[in-house]
């Protein structure tokens, strides 16, 4: 059975050590973090399953925070508040969180929602791997696993990334990359598409200055190359 990793975002330590404790008893590997700076640290390198997020961190607005994160990460937020506005559960809602928990809170209530987002998680994760040669693309955490270690890309990357391996080996145009990523409505122009690249080959090769998996096809777009070897 999966070990199910979870991150608790609140400044109040009372409430970390609760829902750890109710974590712990689940079998879920728990750890938390007082300010949004050190959660989005924490982030990437726990590699979260859930998060459970309050709304009001010291210095900083949780749903500001969820915005940001979802660059990074798609685990659902469960979001942690003391306000019971109509206004602010909408926003949390609607810039990123999947579930909203009105302070106080019942422990037990809060893990039957945790448990229910992962249940969603496990049954959708089987059909959110594309394997390929040398690298594997998780839809679910959007990001690329090289070499057994994941590295995670902003919204822009992984879909670029994403779209090119549903082409593996077949050049793409700029212009296709431009139109089915960004859309005919953006205000960018299609020179964002070669910035994108030139991030994400940052992220995956070896040597960004020599690419080795997205290749250049001068003239014609750009290839992800995925060989046997």
């Amino acid at each position: 059975m999966d070990t199910y990793k979870i991150m608790i975002v609140d400044d109040d330590p009372h409430i970390c050590e609760i829902v750890q404790v109710y974590c712990d008893r689940e079998g879920f590997m728990s750890t938390f973090s007082h300010s949004g700076t050190e959660a989005m640290k924490l982030l990437t390198t726990f590699e979260p399953d859930l998060i459970v997020l309050d709304i009001l961190l010291a210095n900083e607005n949780g749903i500001d925070w969820c915005r940001n994160a979802r660059n990074f990460t798609s685990a659902p937020i469960v979001f942690l508040s003391s306000q019971e506005e109509d206004e602010v559960k909408i926003n949390a809602l609607t810039y990123g969180g999947d579930d909203y928990v009105t302070k106080p809170f019942s422990p037990g209530v809060l893990m039957a929602k945790i448990k229910a987002h992962l249940r969603r998680v496990s049954s959708g994760r089987r059909e959110q791997l594309l394997e390929l040669p040398g690298l594997t693309l998780d839809f679910y955490t959007q990001s690329v696993n090289i070499g057994g270690e994941a590295v995670f890309l902003s919204k822009k990357e992984f879909s670029l990334l994403s779209y090119m391996a549903q082409n593996v080996n077949r050049v793409v145009s700029v212009d296709t990359l431009f139109q089915i990523i960004w859309g005919m409505e953006s205000l960018e122009d299609t020179r964002t598409v070669a910035v994108h690249i030139s991030n994400l080959r940052k992220k995956i090769e070896d040597d960004p200055a020599d690419p080795e998996r997205i290749i250049t096809v001068r003239g014609s777009g750009y290839m992800l190359v995925a060989n046997s070897s």
